[in-house]
Protein backbone atom coordinates (compact mmCIF):
# COMPACT_ATOMS: atom_id res chain seq x y z
CA UNK A 1 0.00 0.00 0.00
CA UNK A 2 1.29 3.60 -0.67
CA UNK A 3 0.86 5.81 1.59
CA UNK A 4 -2.01 8.55 0.72
CA UNK A 5 -1.01 10.98 -1.79
CA UNK A 6 -0.96 14.63 -0.47
CA UNK A 7 -2.43 16.55 -2.32
CA UNK A 8 -2.93 20.11 -0.91
CA UNK A 9 1.15 21.11 0.76
CA UNK A 10 1.51 23.95 2.36
CA UNK A 11 3.31 26.02 0.01
CA UNK A 12 0.67 24.68 -2.39
CA UNK A 13 -1.90 26.58 -0.63
CA UNK A 14 -0.49 29.51 -0.04
CA UNK A 15 0.50 30.21 -3.28
CA UNK A 16 -3.34 29.82 -4.19
CA UNK A 17 -4.09 32.42 -1.43
CA UNK A 18 -1.36 34.82 -3.17
CA UNK A 19 -4.11 36.26 -5.72
CA UNK A 20 -6.94 36.28 -2.93
CA UNK A 21 -4.45 38.28 -0.65
CA UNK A 22 -3.68 40.77 -3.20
CA UNK A 23 -6.73 41.53 -4.15
CA UNK A 24 -8.52 41.98 -0.81
CA UNK A 25 -5.34 44.71 -0.32
CA UNK A 26 -6.63 46.15 -3.75
CA UNK A 27 -9.85 46.38 -2.03
CA UNK A 28 -9.17 48.08 0.78
CA UNK A 29 -6.88 50.65 -0.64
CA UNK A 30 -9.75 52.05 -3.38
CA UNK A 31 -12.07 51.85 -0.89
CA UNK A 32 -10.07 54.22 1.45
CA UNK A 33 -9.23 56.43 -1.34
CA UNK A 34 -13.17 56.96 -2.15
CA UNK A 35 -13.90 58.21 1.30
CA UNK A 36 -10.32 60.38 1.89
CA UNK A 37 -12.44 63.23 2.70
CA UNK A 38 -15.08 62.38 3.92
CA UNK A 39 -18.44 64.14 4.38
CA UNK A 40 -19.91 66.75 5.84
CA UNK A 41 -23.55 67.48 6.90
CA UNK A 42 -25.34 69.90 9.00
CA UNK A 43 -24.15 68.13 12.48
CA UNK A 44 -20.91 66.44 10.90
CA UNK A 45 -18.22 68.34 9.44
CA UNK A 46 -15.84 66.27 7.17
CA UNK A 47 -11.67 66.01 8.26
CA UNK A 48 -8.85 65.19 6.56
CA UNK A 49 -5.35 64.91 7.52
CA UNK A 50 -2.52 66.42 6.18
CA UNK A 51 1.21 66.57 6.41
CA UNK A 52 3.20 69.69 7.78
CA UNK A 53 5.91 70.44 5.39
CA UNK A 54 9.41 70.99 7.03
CA UNK A 55 9.92 74.04 5.13
CA UNK A 56 6.60 75.59 6.64
CA UNK A 57 8.81 76.64 9.58
CA UNK A 58 11.24 79.48 7.83
CA UNK A 59 8.63 79.93 5.22
CA UNK A 60 6.71 83.72 4.55
CA UNK A 61 3.90 82.27 3.48
CA UNK A 62 2.07 79.18 4.72
CA UNK A 63 -0.92 78.63 2.95
CA UNK A 64 -3.81 75.93 3.12
CA UNK A 65 -4.99 74.57 -0.49
CA UNK A 66 -8.51 72.72 -0.35
CA UNK A 67 -10.96 71.65 -2.84
CA UNK A 68 -14.71 71.39 -2.01
CA UNK A 69 -16.92 69.16 -3.32
CA UNK A 70 -20.97 69.88 -2.68
CA UNK A 71 -22.19 66.58 -2.90
CA UNK A 72 -26.22 67.37 -2.40
CA UNK A 73 -26.76 71.60 -2.36
CA UNK A 74 -28.89 73.25 0.22
CA UNK A 75 -33.02 73.88 0.62
CA UNK A 76 -34.13 76.71 -2.03
CA UNK A 77 -33.21 80.01 0.12
CA UNK A 78 -30.34 78.79 1.93
CA UNK A 79 -27.25 80.29 1.58
CA UNK A 80 -24.96 77.50 1.49
CA UNK A 81 -21.68 77.74 2.87
CA UNK A 82 -18.14 76.22 4.40
CA UNK A 83 -16.58 77.09 7.56
CA UNK A 84 -12.74 75.84 7.12
CA UNK A 85 -11.08 75.26 10.12
CA UNK A 86 -7.01 73.85 11.06
CA UNK A 87 -5.81 71.80 13.89
CA UNK A 88 -2.23 71.22 14.34
CA UNK A 89 -1.17 68.56 16.41
CA UNK A 90 -1.61 68.73 19.78
CA UNK A 91 -3.35 72.28 19.13
CA UNK A 92 -6.41 73.68 19.14
CA UNK A 93 -8.15 74.17 15.97
CA UNK A 94 -8.49 77.81 14.57
CA UNK A 95 -10.84 78.81 11.65
CA UNK A 96 -8.89 79.84 8.76
CA UNK A 97 -12.07 80.97 6.91
CA UNK A 98 -15.32 80.68 5.38
CA UNK A 99 -16.46 80.18 1.81
CA UNK A 100 -19.74 80.07 0.21
CA UNK A 101 -20.78 77.58 -2.11
CA UNK A 102 -22.51 77.20 -5.53
CA UNK A 103 -22.27 73.69 -6.25
CA UNK A 104 -20.21 71.69 -7.64
CA UNK A 105 -16.25 71.75 -6.62
CA UNK A 106 -14.33 74.60 -6.14
CA UNK A 107 -10.49 75.38 -4.78
CA UNK A 108 -9.54 77.38 -2.20
CA UNK A 109 -6.71 79.19 -0.41
CA UNK A 110 -6.39 80.22 2.86
CA UNK A 111 -3.09 81.52 5.24
CA UNK A 112 -2.39 79.23 8.16
CA UNK A 113 1.09 80.69 9.01
CA UNK A 114 -0.42 82.46 12.18
CA UNK A 115 -2.50 79.08 12.90
CA UNK A 116 0.66 76.58 12.29
CA UNK A 117 2.83 78.93 14.25
CA UNK A 118 6.58 77.83 13.61
CA UNK A 119 5.03 74.02 13.12
CA UNK A 120 7.42 71.64 10.92
CA UNK A 121 6.83 68.47 10.13
CA UNK A 122 3.92 66.67 11.40
CA UNK A 123 0.43 66.86 10.41
CA UNK A 124 -2.14 68.63 10.92
CA UNK A 125 -6.29 68.17 10.96
CA UNK A 126 -8.58 70.08 7.92
CA UNK A 127 -12.29 70.28 9.08
CA UNK A 128 -15.11 71.77 6.98
CA UNK A 129 -18.13 72.38 8.37
CA UNK A 130 -21.66 73.25 6.51
CA UNK A 131 -23.06 76.41 7.70
CA UNK A 132 -25.78 78.66 6.11
CA UNK A 133 -23.74 82.10 5.15
CA UNK A 134 -26.94 84.25 6.05
CA UNK A 135 -26.78 83.11 9.52
CA UNK A 136 -29.47 80.94 11.06
CA UNK A 137 -28.50 76.90 11.74
CA UNK A 138 -26.79 75.02 9.02
CA UNK A 139 -29.07 73.48 6.17
CA UNK A 140 -30.18 70.22 6.77
CA UNK A 141 -29.47 67.98 3.58
CA UNK A 142 -26.66 70.20 2.14
CA UNK A 143 -23.56 67.33 2.12
CA UNK A 144 -20.26 68.70 1.44
CA UNK A 145 -16.92 66.83 0.73
CA UNK A 146 -13.48 67.33 1.02
CA UNK A 147 -11.58 66.34 -2.80
CA UNK A 148 -8.27 67.37 -1.75
CA UNK A 149 -6.32 69.43 0.84
CA UNK A 150 -2.24 70.25 1.30
CA UNK A 151 0.16 72.79 2.92
CA UNK A 152 2.36 74.69 0.62
CA UNK A 153 5.06 76.55 1.36
CA UNK A 154 6.16 80.24 -0.47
Amino acid sequence: MNPAKQHFTGRRMLLCMLPLFVLLLWIVALSSLATAGGTATAGTPARISVPIPPSAKGADVVMLEVSIAVTRGAPAGRHLGAAVRIRPAGGSAIEAGRVSLAGGESSYQFNVARALGRASGGSAEVEVSVIDRAGGSPPQGAVLSIGRARIVTR
